[in-house]
C-alpha cells in the first residue's frame, strides 16, 4: 500500500513538474502580460507547484529517514513559497491587502530557510556531503526572501509604482528557477560521467538561479522604461 501511494505520487509529482516548467515558461515568454494566454498558463504553473510542494510534503512523511526526500522538501518551500506570494502581489494593486496567511508565508519561508542552513551543517558534522551546498545556497535564500517579505509587509520599505506587477513578476521568475533547478538536480547527473567533478555538479544546481537572475532583471529594466519609471 505504502510502495503504491509512493509510486502513484511520483508519477504524478513528475507530471506537474514538467507542467510546471512547460507553462511557466509560456507565462514568462507571452508578450501579452494579463491576457488570456499568460493568465491561463500562470493558473496552472501555480497549481503544480502547489502540488509539488503537497506530494514533497507526502514522500517525507512516506519515508522520514531518506536524505534525498528531504531535498524534495527543500526545493518544494523555496519554489512554491515565492509561487504562493506572487499571486497574491496581484491582489494588492492599491496597496498591502495583507491577509494573516501572508504574514505566516513570510515567517515560514524565514523559519525554513535557518533550518535548511541547520540542515547542511547537521550534513557536514555527520560526514554527508550530498545535497550539503545546495541546503547552504537555498537556505540562505529562503532567509532573505522572508525578510524582505516581512520588511516589505511592516512598511519599512517603500512600495514604489507598480509595485504589485514587478513583485509578481520577480517571484514567479525565481519559482521557476527553483522548478529548473529541481529538474537539474534529478535530471541532468544521469546523464553526466561517474567521475564528474563536484564543481559541475554545482554549477548544474546554482546555474538557473543565475540565469533566471539576469532575467528578472531584464525584465525589471524593460517594464521601468515601459511604465516610464526610469529617466
Amino acid at each position: 500500500m505504502k510502495d503504491t501511494i509512493f509510486n502513484t505520487s511520483l508519477f504524478l509529482h513528475v507530471i506537474a513538474g514538467v507542467l510546471s516548467i512547460v507553462f511557466g515558461l509560456v507565462a514568462m515568454l507571452v508578450r501579452k502580460k494579463g491576457g488570456k494566454i499568460h493568465n491561463v498558463s500562470g493558473l496552472i504553473f501555480y497549481w503544480s507547484m502547489a502540488f509539488i510542494f503537497i506530494t514533497a510534503i507526502l514522500f517525507v512523511f512516506l519515508y522520514p529517514t531518506r536524505l534525498k526526500y528531504h531535498f524534495f522538501l527543500m526545493i518544494g518551500i523555496v519554489s512554491f513559497y515565492p509561487t504562493f506570494a506572487g499571486r497574491r502581489m496581484l491582489s494588492m494593486k492599491k496597496g498591502l491587502n495583507l491577509k494573516w496567511y501572508d504574514w505566516f508565508g513570510a515567517v515560514a519561508i524565514l523559519v525554513s530557510g535557518f533550518l535548511m542552513i541547520a540542515y547542511g551543517v547537521f550534513l557536514i558534522v555527520k560526514g554527508i556531503s550530498s545535497f550539503t551546498t545546495l541546503f547552504f545556497v537555498f537556505g540562505i535564500f529562503s532567509v532573505v526572501l522572508g525578510m524582505v517579505d516581512l520588511l516589505r509587509y511592516s512598511g519599512r520599505t517603500p512600495l514604489g509604482k507598480m509595485h504589485w506587477f514587478f513583485g509578481h513578476a520577480a517571484k514567479m521568475i525565481g519559482a521557476y528557477s527553483a522548478a529548473v533547478t529541481a529538474f537539474c538536480v534529478n535530471i541532468v547527473p544521469r546523464f553526466l560521467p561517474e567521475d564528474t567533478s563536484t564543481f559541475v555538479f554545482i554549477l548544474t544546481w546554482v546555474g538557473p538561479a543565475v540565469v533566471f537572475g539576469f532575467v528578472s532583471r531584464y525584465y525589471r529594466k524593460k517594464y521601468q522604461a515601459k511604465f516610464k519609471l526610469v529617466k
